[in-house]
């Protein structure tokens, strides 16, 4: 396991104290306010210096664990409760009540908090119709797991736990659309390890995501082909079923230019249905141009905070206009992925985290 040296670990931890300072002091603030003691500021204390202590890079989270996660809990509420701050005032200063809209505002940072650390990815399920699909593919079932961010709060027991809940699905093919790790090689056999437990009939297929490339991308590729991956970077393969074929390709990373959808497609039938594997969802437009039939994607988080069940009103709008879930051109598809893990905060609002399981249909 790699270390980073001591004085990128000690300005880590720097920036982690003064990221933990400004989103906790408006929350403290106000709880010294209202309760008139400093029993806030002793709280806030008591959870985070023990953590920040003994940071010394993202790689190497702090020690105890249940230490690491009051920390993280915590901040994520004073962060939540901290975006609330302003529309909570003006609710206040309109003639609400003020124990209403304060109690709403903070059960909500606080259940945020919790879900940080405790929540695990919904399970969605969603109908492709493909125009032209085989008889045979009729029904066929393909899992998705993307963005799972392997790294300090993404530990190799809980990516363990979402495979087990993939593969209790029993789908027909399997796919992983990258960003397996954060950040660095400290995690790259213990998401090698865990992914390599995912099963289907026809095969785990991967695609590489700009994090991936965070790392020695030949390693990761190296350890998750030796558990039973195949990655897929500009090329594609056959999988067979009967007479019936599906062609399964994957594009490399967009960030770092090495994408080349031409050379994923090259070995396509003439006539057979295709998945594409593309972490990026800005190939859309390209995957369309060239008659794939279904894309899939992550890349996104769907912002990660977003106003719920509007997936336009999300930060995803930043990076692109194919921010989550469903979407369509003419008889092209793109499905994009929420993720199962985060990056940057670890945490979510209007952004659920989520695997997927999606069946394909004739139209």
């Amino acid at each position: 396991m790699s270390s980073r040296p001591p004085s990128r670990g000690y300005a880590y931890s720097l920036l982690a104290t003064l990221l933990a300072t400004v989103i906790q002091w408006p929350t403290v603030a106000w709880l010294q306010d209202t309760t008139r003691s400093a029993l806030p500021l002793l709280v806030a204390g008591l959870l985070s210096v023990p953590y920040l202590v003994q940071l010394r890079n993202p790689w190497h989270p702090a020690r105890p664990r249940f230490v690491a996660h009051l920390a993280l809990g915590w901040w994520v509420t004073c962060l939540v409760f901290d975006l609330l701050l302003i529309p909570a005032s003006l609710a206040v200063r309109a003639g609400l009540s003020p124990e209403v809209v304060w109690g709403v505002v903070g059960v909500f940072a606080l259940a945020s908090g919790v879900k940080s650390v405790l929540g695990e990815p919904r399970l969605r399920r969603r109908e492709v119709r493909v125009e032209g699909l085989p008889p045979a593919l009729d029904g066929y079932r393909i899992g998705q797991i993307s963005d799972v961010h392997c790294g300090p709060e993404v530990s190799e027991q809980r990516v363990t736990r979402w495979v087990a809940r993939l593969n209790a699905l029993e789908v027909d093919l399997m796919t992983v659309t990258g960003d397996l790790i954060t950040h660095g090689a400290s995690h790259v056999e213990a998401v090698a390890r865990a992914l390599g437990g995912l099963r289907a009939r026809d095969g785990v297929f991967a695609c590489m995501g700009n994090h991936d490339y965070f790392t020695e991308p030949e390693h990761l590729v190296r350890e998750l082909e030796r558990h039973g991956l195949q990655v897929l970077r500009n090329q594609g393969v056959v999988v067979e079923r009967g007479d019936a074929r599906l062609y399964v390709a994957g594009v490399d990373d967009t960030w770092t230019s090495r994408n080349d959808l031409t050379r994923a497609l090259a070995r396509r039938p003439e006539g057979v249905p295709t998945v594409l594997l593309a972490h990026d969802p800005d190939l859309f437009p390209m995957a369309h141009a060239r008659g794939v039939e279904l894309t899939l994607s992550g890349h996104t988080h769907g912002g990660q905070l977003a106003v719920p069940g509007v997936r336009r009103l999300s930060l995803a709008r930043i990076l692109t206009s194919w921010t989550a879930g469903m979407y369509r051109r003419e008889r092209s598809w793109l499905y994009v992925n929420l993720g199962a893990g985060t990056t940057g905060p670890p945490v979510r609002w209007g952004a659920p985290a989520e695997l997927v399981v999606l069946t394909l249909r004739r139209a």
